[in-house]
């Protein structure tokens, strides 16, 4: 007879790293029924291990929490499972990102206890959706020149050439974004990024009005000042009583962009790649491993929110002159 789940302590594995990745408030056995489409009773006898939970079962329930198959039942050797979602040229791959982005956030914001961690090599990708001008810049510019999208290729940029469909979903993952408690590191050439495209792009021609692209650029300058604010106050929105938000100044250049998440009892590890797009995982070995890094990364950097008045106005400083000398520049073109 062949071994199953039910053979094996696996099946209690699996159903404890469910358990982790629900926040509390939600019920295992209903959550599974209704996912399975099964009744309660059929729920239990799975999660005591009475049934067997199909290899078709455990793919829909790994699907539903962005949970790795290779986290769950092993971390042995030194190869890791991530998961990520296909984008190409195709739009509708690109509205599945987004909605990816808003789920994943959304989800997180649904713990009780939850953080993120987000060493910043470039602004951090909510941010680029801080208000609806800079949104959609950054909405083309990635579907433009990152996944060569059909749809806009030969195109110049103007506003209103997003969809608003697309426009709304992704400033509404900032919105989740700003609910949870987080740690972020900054070094001077994080934003330099995305003040580079704006000018590539002036460079190229691709903007159809010039005073856009200013336009853009502070909006930029906005989102600055919104982060120096939060960092002043310790709070990612200003009016919250609730204080959540450190800003570090690493001198050090990270070489990539890593968010490190802790939601409840489980941990994941999203690492940037393709620019745009995110490889994640909650193998137990490498979220630890990741973990070390983070921390070592903090360490060897300066706080820079709270009392921090000095360093926090030298670090801005810096930002606001890159941010000027950018509009200046693409004035005297």
């Amino acid at each position: 007879m062949a071994k199953t789940l039910k053979a094996l302590p696996l099946q209690t594995v699996f159903v404890q790293k469910l358990k982790e990745n629900l926040p509390k408030n939600v019920g295992l056995a209903e959550e599974m029924a209704e996912i399975l489409e099964i009744s309660t009773d059929s729920a239990y006898r799975r999660i005591r291990g009475e049934t067997e939970i199909s290899i078709d079962e455990v793919y829909k329930l790994t699907r539903k929490y962005n949970m790795s198959v290779d986290g769950v039942f092993s971390n042995l050797g030194d190869t890791v499972t991530f998961a990520y979602t296909k984008l190409t040229d195709d739009a509708d791959n690109f509205d599945k990102y987004l909605n990816r982005i808003y789920d994943h956030v959304k989800g997180i914001g649904a713990f009780q206890e939850k953080k993120i961690t987000y060493i910043a090599e470039e602004t951090p990708l909510f941010y680029s959706f801080f208000t609806e001008k800079l949104t959609q810049f950054k909405l083309f510019y990635w579907q433009r020149s990152v996944l060569n999208a059909p749809l806009y290729q030969g195109k110049k940029f103007e506003f209103g050439i997003i969809p608003k469909n697309q426009i709304e979903l992704a400033m509404s993952a900032l919105k989740e974004y700003q609910q949870i408690p987080s740690v972020e590191v900054w070094t001077h050439e994080t934003i330099n990024t995305v003040l580079k495209q704006v000018e590539f792009y002036v460079d190229s021609g691709v903007f159809l009005n010039k005073q856009d692209a200013i336009e853009i650029i502070e909006d930029i300058k906005k989102m600055t000042q919104h982060i120096e604010k939060c960092a002043e106050t310790g709070r990612k929105e200003i009016s919250s009583p609730k204080e959540n938000f450190l800003l570090y100044n690493s001198e050090v250049v990270p070489g990539t962009n890593c968010v490190y998440i802790n939601v409840g009892e489980a941990n994941y590890s999203y690492i940037t790649f393709n620019t745009i797009n995110s490889l994640a995982t909650n193998n137990h070995e490498f979220c630890e491993e990741t973990e070390h890094w983070v921390k070592n990364i903090i360490k060897k950097s300066t706080l820079i929110s709270g009392v921090a008045e000095k360093q926090r106005f030298q670090f801005f400083n810096k930002l606001y002159k890159n941010i000027d000398n950018c509009i200046d520049r693409i004035k005297a073109l």
